[in-house]
């Protein structure tokens, strides 16, 4: 039976949420994607930028395009070889006060990204906010799946034993929110540009604004209520 508590599970994704990616981090993983493309593809390196965005667009995520027409690829292979972590944690920029805030949040709280577990839980030790964390989960701990895919989030409410209403969904992607918000999460859409909209249960700019607003997920009133953005 799932876990029952008055306490929710909030549901952390990763990049550009808790560090920001966009600072240096996804560069170098898309650097080292293509070129891993263009490698195993026979491909030029035009060619396999442009296979990458589009397999991202199309799936979230490049390593669902990978499965899907190149199966004769090793994703955790293509995985491993595109997450070169020196350079990685040289480029990590944490959001402020992550490490401080986290623990301030009531309830179980678990890191659900669509990056690979090693690459998962050496940004979070490297941020020093594993300890706030029940588990961090990359794609490989829930079956290769990968957000805004159902079944990933299923994988993961089983594994924590909580049932998916029970959980709350904060993500800088709005087509990952609506995924969570159809499985009866609540949702938190994190980012400068977040905004209300009909699946987004909050809209927060920053970790502070998270805080502020975590209070708003105590009542059943709350969770029925709008969108609200905290600027």
């Amino acid at each position: 039976m799932p876990t029952v508590s008055s306490e929710p599970c909030w549901l952390f994704d990763l990049d550009n949420t808790l560090h920001h990616a966009d600072a240096g981090i996804f560069y170098l993983i898309n650097h080292h994607m293509t070129a891993y493309l263009a490698h195993a593809l026979h491909l030029t390196e035009a060619a396999a930028s442009a296979l990458r965005q589009d397999y991202w667009h199309r799936y979230g995520a490049t390593l669902a395009g990978l499965q899907y027409h190149h199966p004769e690829v090793d994703v955790l292979d293509f995985l491993r070889q595109s997450h070169p972590l020196p350079d990685i944690l040289a480029a990590l920029k944490p959001m402020a006060d992550v490490q401080h805030i986290l623990p301030q949040l009531a309830g179980q709280k678990a890191v659900f990204s669509n990056g690979p577990s090693f690459y998962v839980r050496a940004l979070c030790d490297a941020m020093n906010i594993t300890n706030a964390f029940t588990a961090c989960f990359g794609t490989d701990d829930f079956g290769l799946l990968y957000k805004p895919n159902p079944q990933a989030y299923l994988n993961v409410c089983r594994k924590l034993d909580v049932q998916p209403e029970h959980c709350i969904m904060v993500d800088d992607n709005a087509d990952n929110l609506h995924a969570a918000k159809n499985l009866g999460m609540r949702t938190v859409w994190f980012g400068a540009t977040s905004h209300a909209l009909p699946f987004v249960d909050l809209a927060v700019v920053d970790m502070h604004s998270l805080r502020a607003a975590s209070l708003k997920f105590t009542s059943n009133a709350a969770i029925r209520a709008p969108a609200i953005s905290l600027q």
